[in-house]
């Protein structure tokens, strides 16, 4: 038995190797050489499928291109100090992501966005002035921050429906909410300094469509719905029309009848006598403008005869809310006329702020403070003691961008004032950017219910004392 197994499995392997594959024919010892194609280049029968081309720059795109350059440069090669706060790789990734998006953002939104990176550098001093296109289109109203709320203060003579919502607070603006309409304006003002983007948001863009258009990310406004509050607190929905710049300008402002009474509306040099239930000096410095070292002095005799007609008078009040600064040597023309009011024997001696003291106007708060013992009352400022300036050119270095015909001032000068002594310096001897407002003695804001009752909240206080 084993053995036919044994010659059956040998059978088995001799048919198999029977039906093995056949011998193959030998080849030549030595082939033909391949011919490859030559470096660089693809045999004719390879193909690679060819990408979308990239979209060709419209003439507009290359111009706002080459203005956003010729912005990275000068701004590099002006400033005297261009990167204190942030650093140039910030800068440059910025106007980078800008330059990605020229060709889906309109000319004003093109201002607003280098606003926006001019500001987040930290100095208040290094501008992009607004262009007079902004303003062809205007609202018929102006507004005013009191406190934390944004209320119309007055309107172009034609639009009465806009009386009953005279010092009523603005919520919403087309429904986009206010507080994040004033995170925007922060944006292209003062992003670290909220009282002083405040002011500005007032005076400067809350009756413009196109800062609107741009924040909200809109289409042109040619109206818009503000939502008020009225006297109960209730949202009422006002649409108010786009007019020109021309019919605001020649137009009369009517203003709300409480207003009128309240110093603190009238942006100019004034000196007097103040009797709400208490007598008081009042000296307005609106603006530090003064040529010459007479100005101050004739300004400061009025102070005197002021004590002369009314000898119970011992305190003075000398308000800097409305004073943004101007020339820096009319604080060498006041200071050299100070001893006037040295010599009148005040008791109390109060310097008012807001965050629209600035620039020079701190310094002149700062001679007050150290000569005649002043005390600070009202809201932080716009801006710190040590700040970057003009230079020794009042207006700074003007470059303008060769497109856009943007002007842009750019410091090249750094003003050392008497920092309080809590000042803090980081490891390089710089300040730190939360070092950007004086804050004051006493904390009194004005409120919008005093203001209806033709009340000023700080000069009340002061009158209290």
């Amino acid at each position: 038995m084993r053995k036919r197994i044994c010659l059956f499995l040998l059978a088995f392997c001799l048919l198999l190797t029977a039906c093995g594959p056949a011998a193959q024919p030998e080849t030549d010892a030595d082939p033909a050489p391949e011919v490859s194609a030559p470096e660089g280049t693809l045999p004719e029968s390879s193909s690679v499928p060819e990408g979308p081309a990239e979209p060709e720059l419209s003439q507009r795109e290359k111009d706002w291109l080459e203005d956003i350059e010729f912005l990275r440069e000068q701004y590099k090669e002006k400033h005297l100090n261009p990167f204190y706060f942030h650093s140039e790789e910030e800068f440059d990734h910025k106007l980078d992501r800008l330059a990605a998006r020229v060709g889906e953002l309109t000319d004003s939104d093109m201002y607003f966005e280098l606003a926006t990176i001019i500001a987040g550098m930290g100095d208040v001093h290094t501008s992009i002035k607004a262009p007079e296109s902004l303003y062809e289109r205007i609202f018929p109203f102006d507004t005013r921050y009191f406190g934390d709320r944004l209320c119309i203060v007055d309107y172009v003579e034609g639009y009465e429906e806009l009386a009953p919502y005279l010092l009523r607070e603005i919520v919403a603006v087309n429904g986009v909410d206010i507080a994040y309409l004033m995170r925007k304006a922060e944006s292209i003002t003062d992003p670290t300094n909220n009282w002083h983007s405040m002011e500005t948001f007032s005076y400067n863009w809350s009756p413009i469509p196109a800062f609107y258009e741009w924040a909200s990310g809109c289409d042109t406004w040619e109206t818009c719905t503000l939502q008020i509050l009225n006297e109960n607190q209730e949202v009422e929905s006002v649409e108010i029309p786009v007019i020109s710049w021309e019919e605001y300008e020649s137009s009369k402002k009517v203003f709300a009848e409480s207003l009128m009474s309240i110093p603190l509306m009238f942006k100019e040099d004034q000196a007097g006598y103040i009797d709400w239930s208490g007598g008081c000096a009042y000296l307005s410095i609106a603006h530090m403008t003064a040529l010459d070292s007479t100005y101050y002095e004739e300004l400061f005799q009025k102070i005197v005869k002021t004590v002369e007609n009314h000898p119970d008078c011992r305190k003075l009040a000398i308000d800097l809310r409305g004073n943004p600064g101007e020339y820096s040597t009319s604080v060498t023309y006041l200071r050299n006329n100070l001893h006037i009011l040295q010599e009148i024997p005040f008791e109390q001696v109060f310097v008012l702020t807001n965050g629209y003291t600035a620039s020079a106007g701190i310094a002149c708060l700062t001679v007050f403070e150290k000569e005649l013992g002043a005390v600070k009352v009202g809201e932080p400022t716009g801006q710190f003691t040590s700040f970057f300036m003009h230079g020794t050119s009042m207006t700074g270095v003007s470059v303008t961008l060769p497109h856009s015909q943007l002007s842009v001032v750019v410091s090249t000068g750094w003003h050392e004032g008497d920092n309080p002594e809590n000042t803090v310096y980081n490891k390089d001897r710089r300040l730190y950017e939360w070092e950007n407002t004086i804050l004051p003695d006493v904390y009194v804001y004005q409120d919008i219910e005093d203001v209806r009752q033709g009340k000023d909240s700080v000069i009340e206080w002061v009158l209290a004392q």
